[in-house]
């Protein structure tokens, strides 16, 4: 029975993924090809199954807001806990509350204004927090590579060191013509080696995307049998 349950998601799967595949790829340059897979209307079903994807992923942000919010509650109003756990698992509910209020007023039109209120949360706290955690890497890397130098002298541990004190001795904004060709090795650090290894990481990103769409169209993946 076990098998039989099995084989019957890979297949269904296998056809969902086949006529999602199809529905997408195939458009109206491929002649007669093209006239047979709109002839079955697969891009208006690969269409629905695109929906309901969405709305799949949608439930789950909200499941997990639900989820955050529970076990917050649970913190905040649980015996023993420490009094700044309760603080941090209050002020997390409050904000989660208030954002998703302001945000349903706006909906209905009842708070009404240029910019709206969530956007202005999203400027004035979130971006803001998001730029001094994103200050705090370079503390973070000095702090690195201190600690690696400090353990044991490497190779890599130098290269990463005079790589890190190059680009942060090139963004010194200086004028000299030493660090004006500091700026310039810095530039190219980030526009060939940088920019190369980015793409190397994006298209290994995108063939290990397309591997898995293969094996689960080919019934070799079984995570969602579990």
């Amino acid at each position: 029975m076990a098998r039989l349950g099995s084989a019957l998601a890979s297949a269904i799967v296998i056809v969902i993924g086949i006529i999602t595949f199809l529905g997408l790829v195939t458009g109206t340059g491929l002649g007669q090809f093209s006239d047979v897979i709109n002839g079955f209307a697969l891009p208006s079903i690969a269409n629905v199954f695109l929906q309901l994807a969405v709305i799949t992923v949608a439930l789950t942000v909200l499941i997990g807001i639900f989820n955050l919010v529970v076990v917050h509650l649970g913190r905040v109003f649980g015996r023993g806990k420490p009094f700044s756990q309760r603080i941090n698992s209050l002020v997390l509910v409050v904000s989660a509350a208030a954002v998703i209020v302001l945000r349903l007023l706006e909906r209905n039109g009842t708070l009404t204004g240029s910019p709206s209120p969530t956007t202005i949360l999203l400027e004035g706290v979130q971006v803001s927090i998001e730029s001094a955690l994103a200050g705090l890497v370079l503390f973070a890397l000095v702090y690195g590579a201190y600690r690696l130098m400090r353990r044991r002298v490497t190779g890599s541990g130098l290269l990463f060191t005079f790589v890190l004190l190059l680009i942060l001795t090139g963004a010194l904004p200086f004028s000299t013509p030493g660090m004006r060709l500091v700026g310039i090795v810095r530039d190219w650090l980030m526009a060939v080696p940088v920019s190369a290894g980015a793409r190397g990481i994006l298209l290994g990103i995108a063939l290990a995307v397309t591997v898995a769409g293969a094996r689960i169209l080919i019934g070799q993946d079984r995570s969602y049998r579990d």
